[in-house]
């Protein structure tokens, strides 16, 4: 699909950018960004194409997208980095391939002062570590919160969001993923605290967004300790002793749940158009189809 400068530009400058025609222009900036010369990245950001690359980021590139292309090339992408890592010159263009791939708040570079260059470390902070200076109108948001585990609270959705994807880009990271498999207990205890109906109400939110990329991480690959192989056992008896067990009270509950604790892609569901509810049978859809690396 052929794409141009002044098409990401004009959508930078709209009141309300097309999200489609966002993804559309992320897809083939991303290609370019990953296939470009490893000593030719840093001119290419002082230049003319720098300055739309940054406006687009910043205007347009703020949610999480979810079309196949996008989908698809995003999890590629993190898999080549994941090989050749943060501190090469290619990794270099792939995380700058990726940040529009990535909304603000779902990345992070451990370390990022000795893993980046100046160039690209300016980029990355004011993208994913900016400074917590809330502006006037988001002051009541900002002191509401707190980082607490709840359905809300933008603190800890994005930690949610961000460790899931640094995960699946280093699953190496031992202290990524202890912070994970923390806050994964924690978003169980969330899911099997509320009705089907709240839950669907937070899954159409900012949450829902969040819980599928921890889904996808692929940490289920990792051995459970005494407290989660209990959890996933109590989960996984109350829907396996149970009549369906769907629709009863509290069973899209614990079925949410314990996807959290198997990986993408082995779990298999009879009708799922019948036996999950709207709001979350395109996210299972996703899920039972991913394959995560071993």
């Amino acid at each position: 699909m052929s794409w141009n400068l002044s098409a990401l530009e004009a959508l930078a400058g709209q009141a309300q950018p097309d999200l489609q025609a966002i993804e559309q222009g992320a897809v083939p900036l991303a290609r370019f960004l990953a296939a470009a010369p490893a000593d030719f990245l840093e001119p290419l950001l002082s230049s003319p194409f720098g300055r739309v690359y940054r406006l687009f980021l910043e205007r347009c590139c703020t949610h999480s997208f979810q079309g196949a292309a996008a989908l698809q090339l995003r999890d590629q992408l993190a898999g080549e980095l994941r090989v050749c890592g943060f501190q090469s010159a290619q990794g270099h263009g792939l995380l700058l391939a990726l940040m529009p791939l990535y909304p603000p708040g779902a990345l992070k570079v451990e370390d990022a002062p000795a893993k980046l260059p100046g160039w690209l470390l300016d980029l990355y902070k004011r993208r994913y570590e900016p400074a917590t200076q809330p502006s006037a109108g988001a002051a009541s948001d900002a002191a509401a919160a707190t980082g607490a585990a709840n359905f809300t609270d933008r603190i800890f959705l994005n930690r949610m969001l961000g460790l899931s994807n640094l995960y699946y880009i280093d699953p190496e990271d031992q202290e990524i993923l202890q912070e994970l498999r923390q806050v994964r207990l924690q978003t169980v205890e969330l899911l099997l605290g509320v009705s089907s109906r709240e839950l669907g109400e937070h899954f159409t939110a900012d949450f829902g967004d969040r819980y599928w990329a921890m889904a996808q991480s692929g940490v289920q690959k990792e051995p459970l300790d005494a407290h989660e192989a209990a959890q996933r056992d109590a989960i996984q008896q109350w829907l396996g002793s149970r009549s369906q067990s769907l629709a009863q009270e509290g069973g899209i509950q614990r079925f949410a749940a314990a996807l959290l604790f198997n990986l993408p892609g082995t779990v298999k569901l009879a009708n799922p158009e019948a036996n999950l509810p709207a709001w979350f049978l395109e996210g299972f859809r996703r899920y039972a189809t991913t394959t995560v690396p071993a």
